[in-house]
């Protein structure tokens, strides 16, 4: 059975599953790390060297040989990871909530929504964590790194967010011939952005409150800027950022749902290989030994850098 076939086997919860994907996507992975569709759980996409960056003698006398040139082909294998995970429902509740339906008592709250709505976000989370434990990790970088401190964070007053956004893209066009388009901010550093000093000094004199993002897509010349506001919490209760305190300038290439829109030559941050019609909703089971209704999805896919020359890392900015 493929994965469509479940959806249309479960009508209900395939469209809370593709409800569920819809919500992942507002996340910071698939900003950074483009959904790269495929039908294989392994596979290698060839990529162009530096071959189109270079200067070649192209002048030509009549009848004589045209000059040709050697691409390098680099081979980038991609993998997908199997994630799923199931969520249990006693009978029990599910008794209880169809004599509370009965009755008309209370909120018409289905248990099997809730219980794949559970699946859903715990794969997205897990998916919007392995990004980026990669995109913060500065020894992706080499030198596109700026460790900011003391007065030179975006949180303090001397703090100049704009003048290192606009340097550092030049660092990123000059190592790929192309400017960054995605800006991804820990959701704490929004606030010291909107707030700082330098931003503010772009905004018209009777603006007196933080800068919007649109504003700061202009100010910072950024087509995308996204707030990574996604949490995890541990097992003692304790709630952080996934993304923590930093921020992610990259080129993300623009890159349709059908794969369309991908150029071999494009020196993309990252990407993430999706296995086509994932995640999808397993069909429920009733397990014996534990008296519930089994609930669960599964999501195949792996992000992976590709260059880091394409990036730039700030960390604590705020």
């Amino acid at each position: 059975m493929t994965p469509k076939d479940i959806r249309l086997a479960n009508p209900i919860l395939g469209n809370l599953m593709i409800a569920g994907v819809a919500q992942g996507t507002t996340m910071a992975a698939p900003a950074l790390f483009p959904r790269l569709p495929t039908a294989l759980r392994g596979f290698q996409l060839a990529q162009l060297g530096d071959e189109a960056t270079r200067v070649y003698n192209t002048r030509r006398a009549p009848g004589a040989a045209t000059k040709q040139v050697k691409v390098s082909w680099q081979g980038q294998s991609y993998t997908v990871d199997q994630h799923a995970i199931d969520v249990p429902i006693p009978r029990e509740l599910i008794q209880e909530q169809d004599e509370a339906r009965r009755l008309n008592v209370g909120a018409n709250l289905d248990i099997s929504r809730v219980a794949v709505n559970t699946a859903l976000q715990i794969l997205n989370l897990n998916y919007e964590m392995e990004a980026a434990a990669i995109a913060c990790d500065a020894a992706a970088y080499g030198a596109n790194v700026l460790a900011l401190a003391g007065g030179t964070k975006w949180s303090a007053a001397t703090g100049k967010p704009v003048t290192d956004v606009r340097n550092n893209t030049e660092a990123i066009r000059k190592a790929t011939g192309r400017r960054p388009n995605t800006l991804v901010l820990g959701a704490g550093v929004l606030n010291a952005l909107t707030m700082n000093a330098e931003v503010k000094g772009y905004l018209p004199s009777t603006n007196l409150g933080p800068a919007t993002i649109e504003q700061l897509k202009t100010i910072l010349n950024v087509p995308a800027i996204v707030v990574a506001d996604a949490v995890v919490t541990s097992d003692a209760g304790v709630v952080s950022d996934v993304w923590g305190n930093n921020a992610i300038l990259a080129y993300a290439p623009n890159i349709g749902a059908d794969g369309s829109g991908l150029s071999l030559g494009e020196p993309a941050f990252g990407f993430t290989s999706w296995l086509e019609g994932h995640p999808f909703v397993e069909t429920p089971y009733y397990q014996r030994e534990t008296k519930s209704w089994i609930y669960g999805a599964t999501f195949e896919r792996k992000p992976t850098l590709v260059r880091g020359s394409a990036g730039f890392l700030f960390t604590n900015p705020a």
